[in-house]
């Protein structure tokens, strides 16, 4: 990473949440820089399949070109966010697939190529994803039997580093999931369901028991108290919450919620869907961050993120 200081090499970084829900989970992180004429883009899990992205795209994002993806980084090697319908689309297109070393041998029966496949390293070594530019860093929160990677996106700006938290599918936050995500700039956190809404459910107990034991989901009141024992209010600009339960959880709720608990939060609160695409998320802009003053790199004539 560059040192502080140093001359800009972002321009803009956007954060997208293309869907996000039981059904499928995918975002993209969008990265413009002074140096080159193409947007990097790095995708946060592929649990809709290639079409059906394809079909978003053009749709809400036409600006995405699926050319310039640089990397994948998977959460956890479940269907909703490693589609096996990606096979052949991996194997074409060459993208790296960044994973927890325990997640490596599921992905691989899903179809990702083991010669794609590299490692995040659990314990708090960051990890280049994009060199230079991006590093990501995870802590294995409890899921199931293998756990979902928690991820901290590292954004070296080349002016000052923005971060961004990012859990879905964890039982519970523990204190390692908590320091890791101390601080962000940016947090996706799921909200999963309504305790009111689980409990009236038709859904048999031990699926019940699964998503509210500490190896499921975090509740709608679990995400809020996350978000205010791990974030800086002063330095926190937004929260996307991730992975409504379609049957146990509404978005109103969640809304009214946050509205009536937290006012000044609520305020920054984006909450993501299962079918219909997040408007783009500014992460960051040079001229917002006081690199306006800066000069661009020689050639740039255009292009400057608005």
């Amino acid at each position: 990473m560059n040192d502080l200081g140093s001359p800009p090499s972002v321009i803009s970084a956007d954060l997208r949440v293309i869907a996000s829900g039981s059904a499928g989970n995918l975002s993209i992180l969008t990265i413009e820089r002074y140096d080159d004429p193409h947007p990097i883009h790095v995708c946060i899990d592929l649990g809709i399949g290639p079409r059906t992205l394809a079909r978003r795209l053009d749709a809400h994002a036409p600006d995405i070109d699926l050319d310039h993806v640089r990397a994948v980084v998977v959460t956890h090697p479940d269907t909703d966010h490693l589609r096996p319908t990606w096979r052949r689309s991996l194997e074409a297109r060459g993208w790296p697939v960044f994973a927890a070393p325990s997640h490596h041998a599921a992905l691989a029966r899903h179809g990702v190529p083991g010669r794609q496949l590299l490692p995040l390293s659990d314990g708090g070594r960051r990890v280049s994803v994009v060199k230079e530019i991006l590093d990501v860093t995870i802590a294995l929160g409890p899921h199931d039997d293998h756990g979902s990677a928690v991820l901290r996106f590292d954004l070296d700006t080349g002016h000052a580093p923005t971060t961004i938290g990012w859990a879905t599918d964890i039982g519970r936050v523990t204190p390692q999931v908590r320091d890791l995500l101390a601080g962000c700039d940016f947090i996706g956190l799921e909200s999963n369901y309504d305790p009111g809404l689980q409990s009236a459910s038709n859904r048999p107990p031990f699926l019940k028991q699964r998503i509210t034991g500490g190896h499921g989901h975090l509740s709608n009141h679990e995400a809020m108290a996350a978000i205010r024992a791990m974030t800086d209010r002063s330095r926190l600009e937004a929260i996307v919450l991730l992975h409504l339960s379609r049957d146990c959880n509404d978005p109103g709720i969640v809304r009214r919620l946050w509205d009536e608990r937290e006012t000044e939060l609520a305020e920054r609160l984006h909450i993501a869907d299962q079918d219909l695409p997040l408007d783009p998320i500014r992460i960051f802009e040079a001229t917002d961050r006081g690199t306006a003053g800066l000069l661009p790199y020689p050639g740039l004539t255009s292009g400057l993120a608005n």
